[in-house]
């Protein structure tokens, strides 16, 4: 993140009209009845309208592991994870998710022509697409490993 940060230039971020981003919100802008179905094991223990995919039968796994331990005992929890963003934007250097529009090269010749639209034209097809990890689960630590 503090690498991101030396990109980021403050005359860009007042310079940069056509780029309309904001900064996610972990708590608003997460679908958080999308983590459920929850089991453990084959039991569900927190219902949902999603599907769901086949789990273990039992609740209880394990898993090998390098001597002494050889074994380790785990459970089966099973869940819908969030993991990823993606934005897609036509605004070079535009990063929708993060609420910057970071400083770059000339951004008006990325593709050989200008790619940056400020209204919804359809003559041009280039597109500046953006896949964060973002492992809110993990870092928010709702759910600890359990051993396996």
């Amino acid at each position: 993140m503090c690498c991101l940060l030396v990109f980021i230039s403050p005359s860009t971020l007042a310079a940069s009209a056509a780029c309309k981003s904001r900064f996610i919100n972990p708590i608003t802008d997460i679908c958080w009845d999308c983590l459920f179905p929850m089991t453990i094991g084959s039991a569900t223990v927190m219902p949902s309208k999603y599907p769901d995919t086949p789990n273990p039968t039992l609740p209880i796994s394990y898993c090998l592991k390098p001597p002494p331990i050889f074994l380790q005992i785990g459970i089966n929890i099973g869940y819908w994870e969030p993991y990823a963003l993606t934005d897609i934007t036509r605004v070079p250097y535009c990063m929708v998710n993060m609420g910057v529009q970071m400083s770059g090269a000339n951004t008006q010749r990325i593709g050989g022509r200008v790619t940056a639209r400020d209204n919804d034209s359809s003559d041009g097809g280039f597109y500046h697409a953006h896949w964060y990890k973002y492992p809110i689960i993990y870092w928010l630590q709702l759910m600890q490993s359990t051993a396996c």
